[in-house]
């Protein structure tokens, strides 16, 4: 399995719509684990609220399958941000501990505010490097500058649209030759 080179650790997904890579990022991580790839990492499922602006925030850990709340319920009308801070970092402290020197792949479902802010991910993303732990993470087109700068030349980024919409192909894609010209790189 190659998921990752020691010129580009990091496979990046640039995308826009959060939805749709959700559900992408699910897909394809089911089928690298059914492809018998060991999986750590946190993925994200936002479950929408009939009676709210704002959805409920779930991480998944691929290690070991619990589910981790990390949104605070703020009303019917809240706007702003319900990102727990406090239950992403727990999320993130017991991913941690399912990572290790025989996981083949690390997954993360964003770079976001958080990891651009300086937290989140970011240890996590430490731990896979000190463990030589290929890393697949999507990013906002958002945040993509700010994840360039991040992970400083270490990184591919691939645009979602270029995966497909078929999980099987698109998880072959990604197991493919790193060192392809990178797609959207600065």
């Amino acid at each position: 399995m190659q998921i990752a080179s020691r010129s580009y650790p990091i496979t990046a997904i640039a995308y826009s719509d959060g939805v749709q890579f959700e559900a992408f990022l699910r897909e394809v991580a089911a089928v690298m684990a059914d492809d018998g790839i060991r999986l750590a990492g946190l993925i994200q499922r936002s479950q929408p609220k009939p009676d709210r602006l704002k959805c409920d925030m779930y991480l998944l850990d691929l290690a070991t399958g619990a589910r981790h709340v990390i949104s605070d319920d703020r009303g019917p009308h809240a706007r702003g941000c319900v990102l727990n801070t406090d239950r992403l970092l727990h999320a993130c402290a017991t991913a941690e501990a399912g990572l290790s020197d025989q996981t083949d792949l690390l997954v993360l479902c964003k770079f976001g505010k958080a990891e651009v802010e300086g937290g989140g991910f970011r240890a996590l993303i430490a731990k896979a490097f000190e463990l030589s732990v290929p890393i697949l993470i999507g990013v906002p087109l958002v945040n993509l500058t700010p994840f360039r700068e991040f992970s400083g030349g270490f990184a591919r980024v691939i645009e979602l649209a270029e995966l497909g919409s078929d999980p099987l192909t698109a998880a072959e894609r990604l197991r493919s030759d790193p060192r392809q010209e990178m797609v959207g790189a600065a």
